[in-house]
């Protein structure tokens, strides 16, 4: 029997199968970038490169959009999980569906019906004007599925598909190689066929990731009528920060783009644009452990499970940040490499300054991670006015004074070495914001997470345990009948508890574990209140919903799992759901002991 080591094992291990799925999720729209972009320089022109590059903020709109919605409705569904609210779940999953649906509608009629006007907004010059129109217009098509496919590729996590996620992802980049090789190099249609390509890819993915909605396993299932309209505002309030990010990258873009036109001409912006391509690449890690750490900090405030969320932090701020400063050192190694993707001649100027803002980048990376991982939880955790405030420093003035100081003297490099200056001013926003916030500095680390003294139950109202096996369910139900004997609670309840987590646990023992050969533990968690007991379990085995299983049996038959019968009859209430592929079980215990 162990205590909080277990915990953060299945912690560590539910963390790092969530974050695959979200690196390829980030980086998947890097590699699209970089495969049109070594498209367009090596069978049209390095100056394609530039279209791609002056497009950018218009996709980094449609990101935003992706990111309010999907930034609410994760924060939402997690709190609505880990209270156990599942038909409030189905709601505001239907709600995000249909919204993202009418806005990709609108946005894909704006781009393919006025490319003209959309071009002259991004700042297009008359050389390349109408090549820009023709990818606005090739790009309209697949606008609607990209939104789309971003909403259920985090619903599938919850529903524990990653596999086929994986699929889409893979199945996506194929294609959209095949369709650019095939539209520009053998038909001929140039930056209309990059553009065109990248829609069909979309459309692929997203009737990948569809599929599993239309079987019988999906727990989540769309309805037009429970559809919890009331939660829109929530969901644009909780999300915004994210939204406010990406359109303020997007403003920071269309300055950036003008500046070194006017410092570097168009191998600056050439080499502006073969970064912005590759950068979300570099940082997907980063980016992807703030969408975990945001996701499971969400469902944790649900349960008001303080220590899930220090052990959470503590993961993202040392496994990942270790990870993170690799992934800087190979862009620093590979900085040659990934310039020649996009430029083939090292003597040319283009190819300097795009090796340059490479080289610079490798040693920002780590710290983006410090900057995404606070931004996401505190996100998660309500504090929206500053995370907005954070947002606006980070996507548009951070880079942007460096930039407009250092260009008209350093050049494009000026430009460059913006970027890090902005990083590390928006690293020490949240210490900052931690002193107004407490009226002091922080003293501990529960007040560096912002946590006030009467979030959850308090240290002396809660036991945590961990059980690897059978010696220890027996243990454990001792530990919690002296636990529950020690609050003053009636000898009855006391009793009916150990009863209740010996049964219930022993039976995910028993079957659970020995279901396959990987190493499984159950996590036990006990928490007194005024009115009773409260038990909730949870473990990384094979689904299984005790309530399911007892309505299978034949009520006359009082052999059949008498234990589980046992547990509903005297709590006074059981409540299962499969959370991101953990099993949650949590039982309530009134004071007088059930009836």
């Amino acid at each position: 029997m162990r205590g909080k080591t277990g915990d953060s094992k299945m912690l560590s291990k539910l963390f790092f199968r969530l974050l695959p799925i979200q690196v390829l999720l980030v980086a998947m729209g890097a590699i699209n970038s970089i495969i049109d972009g070594a498209v367009a320089g090596r069978f049209i022109s390095a100056e394609t490169v530039g279209v791609i590059g002056l497009f950018y903020p218009m996709v980094q709109v449609i990101s935003a959009v992706n990111s309010v919605l999907l930034g609410g409705t994760t924060v939402l569904c997690g709190r609505y999980m880990g209270r156990g609210e599942m038909q409030k779940t189905r709601g505001v999953f239907s709600l995000n569906l249909t919204v993202s649906l009418l806005i990709g509608t609108l946005l894909s009629a704006v781009c393919f019906l006025f490319p003209g006007q959309v071009a002259d907004a991004l700042g297009t010059d008359a050389q390349l004007r109408l090549p820009l129109i023709d990818y606005i217009a090739g790009f309209a098509v697949g606008i609607v599925p990209q939104l789309l496919a971003g909403q259920f590729a985090s619903f599938l996590q919850m529903e524990r598909q990653d596999r086929l996620g994986y699929i889409g992802i893979g199945a996506m980049m194929v294609i959209n190689v095949v369709l650019d090789v095939l539209f520009v190099a053998v038909f001929g249609m140039d930056v209309r066929g990059l553009a065109l390509a990248t829609a069909l890819a979309n459309w692929a993915y997203f009737l990948i990731l569809i599929s599993y909605y239309f079987g019988k396993k999906a727990q989540l299932r769309y309805s037009f009528a429970s559809i919890c309209w009331r939660e829109l505002f929530d969901m644009v309030r909780i999300g915004l920060p994210g939204a406010l990010l990406v359109f303020c990258l997007a403003v920071r873009s269309l300055v950036i783009n003008r500046i070194l036109l006017q410092v570097a001409g168009q191998d600056g912006l050439s080499a502006m644009s073969a970064f912005n391509m590759v950068c979300c690449l570099f940082i997907a890690l980063c980016l992807g452990a703030g969408a975990v750490v945001r996701m499971l900090t969400s469902i944790f405030m649900g349960e008001e499970d303080r220590d899930s969320m220090k052990s959470l932090i503590r993961i993202a701020l040392t496994q990942c940040l270790a990870l993170s400063a690799a992934v800087g050192v190979l862009v620093l190694l590979l900085s040659s490499v990934m310039t020649s993707i996009f430029f083939t001649d090292p003597a040319s100027n283009v190819y300097i300054l795009t090796r340059q803002i490479f080289v610079i980048y490798g040693f920002c990376v780590p710290l983006v991670l410090l900057c995404s991982v606070p931004s996401n939880y505190l996100q998660a955790m309500g504090h929206s006015v500053f995370v907005n405030i954070q947002s606006v420093f980070d996507g548009l003035l951070g880079m942007l004074i460096p930039a407009v100081i250092l260009a008209p003297v350093m050049g494009a490099m000026g430009v460059w070495l913006a970027n890090p200056i902005g990083i590390v001013l928006t690293i020490l926003l949240v210490p900052a914001y931690a002193f107004v916030f407490w009226k002091r500095m922080p003293r501990s680390l529960d007040e560096w997470m912002f946590l006030r003294p009467d979030f959850g139950a308090s240290d002396e109202d809660r036991l945590e345990l961990t059980i690897t096996g059978m010696d220890d369910v027996t243990q454990t139900a001792m530990r919690v009948q002296e636990f529950c004997k020690a609050h003053g609670t009636a000898a009855r309840t006391a009793y009916l508890a150990a009863l209740s987590l010996e049964e219930m646990a022993g039976n995910v023992v028993r079957h659970g574990f020995a279901a396959d050969k990987k190493a499984h533990s159950v996590s036990c968690r006990v928490v007194y209140t005024k009115k009773g007991i409260l038990l909730r379990m949870k473990d990384d085995c094979i689904p299984f919903n005790p309530q399911e299983w007892m309505d299978m049996v034949k009520p006359d038959d009082p052999t059949k799992n008498i234990g589980i019968r046992m547990v509903y009859r005297l709590a006074q209430d059981v409540s299962y759901q499969n959370l991101l592929g953990l099993n949650v079980l949590t039982i309530v215990l009134s004071d007088q002991g059930g009836t």
